[in-house]
């Protein structure tokens, strides 16, 4: 057996009490509070993780749904423009004397690209159209209100640039030549 003063003890003895036991529980308390705030980190972390996924599994399905949009668009303006060079074809065989005023370049013309158009071109087709209008002048009528940057931009019918609204429109100005107006059909 040991003596109660053995070498043992007092080395024990001495080593407890070089560390002060205050001390020993502040880094404890500090190790617990930055414990918990990487916890909290991580659950942060953990729900950005989740709620980003989620928002990019949504925009990537929103992402699908407008391209396949857009391309069944591209699709049904393909057909459109086919079939009004079609109409355009069958009507200067039957009447080429209307067809004398537009030029033979934009009449039976294969497109190669897709030119995007400007919008107001589309708007002012569209309003000449709609109204049953057949003046293809490139000056405004100012009923209309269409302004000085649109009438700049217009287009000139007779320039046979082979552009999707143009087609449109130079058939419209066909249609207004040959007299079918709103609700007549066209001959057989």
């Amino acid at each position: 057996m040991d003596p109660p003063d053995s070498a043992s003890r007092v080395f024990c003895s001495r080593i407890l009490s070089m560390v002060n036991a205050d001390d020993v529980s502040a880094i404890i308390l500090a190790q617990k509070n930055m414990l918990d705030r990487f916890e909290k980190t991580n659950e942060m972390l953990l729900n950005f993780n989740n709620l980003s996924s989620a928002r990019l599994q949504q925009m990537n399905e929103r992402f699908l749904h407008h391209t396949r949009t857009l391309v069944e668009m591209k699709r049904d303006l393909d057909s459109i423009f086919r079939r009004i060079r079609t109409l355009k074809g069958k009507l200067a065989r039957q009447h080429p004397e209307a067809f004398s005023h537009i030029p033979e370049a934009s009449l039976l013309e294969d497109e190669d690209e897709d030119p995007i158009p400007p919008s107001t071109t589309t708007t002012i087709a569209t309003s000449e159209q709609s109204t049953g209008s057949c003046d293809t002048s490139p000056a405004p009528r100012s009923s209309e209100g269409v302004s000085g940057r649109q009438q700049r931009h217009s287009p000139d019918v007779s320039s046979g640039s082979g552009e999707p609204c143009l087609e449109i429109l130079s058939f419209a100005t066909l249609v207004c030549h040959l007299g079918l107006a709103k609700g007549t059909r066209l001959p057989p």
